[in-house]
């Protein structure tokens, strides 16, 4: 950690610094104002909106849910979700559940989102690069291109690749996905443009492809991609162009954008003193890839969580990861990440012929995805489907 001597000003110009201006850190300004009105919060963004971020845009009404909590509701151009289905084992599954979410453009979402923060006071300085950090027993002190601030604490919410994890020595950590996506127009096997698709059906891939209907300029497309799990495999771009070859579509056609992703690790820190760590800086679900609704829950757990630090004064922030572990999000994150490790383990393929007889099971994750009440019927159901898979496997 950089540590060094900060805060001769006994009152710092701000309460929380919060450094990136995507999802997790603009809900997290927003759960924080909405918990303590008066908290004095500045979001440093690193560019200037709107601005291309590359990502599928899936974000499960889960987030909205919380974000209708606070009065937030983002506007901006979607394509509404009542369905999920999952190609595996040869088979497709289906899932409907109405309204379980929306795809959005990230460019056109996190502006619409930055914009409502400002429209509430919130202090956003955008093309504010943070180039350096000093934490000590007074405050933080962080460094831009245009001046240095100084705040109580800080919120790293600057991603895979932030300056905060870097500077103030957090692990690099070893769940790492590479994902590379374009945007299409349909093909004659898609789904209907209110189902998501992930397809696991190539085995040799350790990861999935997905079909994601969305709107670029307002006209329909497929967002379509890849998901590698870790950096080990090196013909992404190889994998999605068998799969868009199977579609009829020529991948030499489209912009190829290409990105890493940071896990979730169970048990790994994600706070220091005065310091801690939201959305994509902290980790997302390694398994799946989703990013912008956790981003969005891990801002409506900081929020209340930092105004009752800074309403304590108690800012060492030691119990953040257990805040995280006890709540909706830490638990889904722990059960996908055991997924992960069960189903790219050994057993994949009896898992594969397993999982199309468990529709169940992935009803209740899409239930989750949604935002509403798990049935715990329907988890006795899934519970029963698994134990019958599992017996017709072993004969």
């Amino acid at each position: 950690m950089i540590e060094g001597h900060v805060g001769t000003d006994a009152h710092p110009a701000w309460d929380v610094a919060i450094v990136g201006g995507g999802p997790s850190g603009i809900s997290t300004a927003l759960h924080l104002q909405a918990a303590a009105p008066r908290a004095r919060i500045v979001v440093l963004e690193k560019e200037r909106y709107p601005r291309e971020k590359i990502c599928a845009g899936g974000i499960g009404a889960r987030a909205f849910r919380l974000l209708e909590k606070i009065g937030v509701e983002v506007a901006c151009p979607h394509v509404a979700l009542d369905a999920v289905a999952m190609r595996i084992g040869g088979e497709t599954v289906v899932v409907r559940e109405p309204s379980c979410g929306a795809v959005v453009r990230r460019v056109e979402f996190d502006h619409a989102f930055a914009r409502i923060a400002v429209a509430r006071g919130i202090e956003l300085r955008e093309d504010c690069a943070v180039q350096q950090v000093v934490v000590g027993d007074g405050g933080v002190a962080i460094t831009t291109a245009h001046d240095t601030l100084h705040a109580r604490c800080l919120v790293g919410a600057d991603g895979v690749g932030g300056v905060v994890r870097r500077q103030l020595g957090f692990a690099r950590g070893a769940l790492r996905a590479q994902v590379v996506e374009l945007d299409t127009e349909a093909a004659a096997i898609d789904q209907p443009r209110d189902t998501v698709v992930f397809d696991f059906q190539t085995s040799a891939l350790r990861g999935y492809a997905w079909d994601f209907p969305t709107l670029v300029d307002g006209a329909p497309k497929v967002c379509r991609g890849v998901y590698v799990l870790g950096v080990a495999e090196d013909h992404p771009r190889a994998r999605l162009a068998d799969y868009l070859a199977a579609r009829g579509l020529d991948i030499a056609r489209y912009r190829i954008k290409q990105f890493a992703e940071r896990g979730f690790e169970p048990g790994q820190p994600l706070s220091r003193p005065r310091v801690l760590l939201v959305g994509e800086a902290a980790g997302i679900d390694i398994a799946t890839g989703e990013g912008i609704g956790q981003a969005i829950e891990y801002g409506a757990l900081a929020g209340p969580y930092l105004a009752r630090a800074l309403d304590d004064d108690q800012l060492g922030f030691a119990d953040w990861r257990r805040a995280i572990d006890r709540r909706h999000l830490g638990i889904q994150m722990r059960i996908r990440h055991a997924a992960y490790r069960a189903f790219y383990g050994r057993g994949r393929a009896t898992l594969e012929r397993m999982m199309p007889r468990m529709p169940a099971l992935f009803r209740a994750g899409v239930q989750d995805f949604a935002g509403v009440p798990i049935s715990g019927l329907g988890l006795v159901r899934g519970a029963g489907q698994f134990l019958a898979a599992a017996a017709r496997n072993a004969r």
